[in-house]
């Protein structure tokens, strides 16, 4: 199967919201992920995700998706029009992600070639 990293749907950022999990400054995380884990993509200042406060980006996904995450490592996936259109919980392992990403991305595509 094609590995996730040829599609340009990277993103992540380190939260301290649960249980502070994550109490580091976002350079000294992002510094420990590509050392100890070979991280390349991108990595996101931390942000509040939750509660009144939290980053008008997180409020939309879990207004859309009546879901919250509950954990770190929640994930949502969005399609071009804006809609959160799956969900997965920290523990869904990467072979259960991967088909809902590559079919997104296969529309994507076949949308593009159409409108050519």
């Amino acid at each position: 199967m094609e590995p996730l990293t040829a599609y340009p749907l990277k993103c992540s950022g380190p939260k301290a919201k649960f249980g502070e999990s994550e109490p580091r400054p976002s350079k000294e995380v992002e510094s420990f992920a590509r050392k100890n884990y070979g991280v390349t993509f991108p990595i996101f200042h931390k942000i509040k995700i939750l509660g009144s406060d939290a980053e008008p980006a997180f409020r939309f996904l879990v207004d859309s998706s009546k879901k919250e995450p509950k954990w770190n490592f929640w994930k949502y996936l969005v399609n071009p029009e804006g809609q959160v259109v799956k969900f997965w919980r920290p523990e869904e392992p990467i072979e259960v992600i991967r088909p809902d990403i590559a079919a997104l991305v296969r529309q994507m595509i076949i949308k593009k070639k159409e409108d050519l």
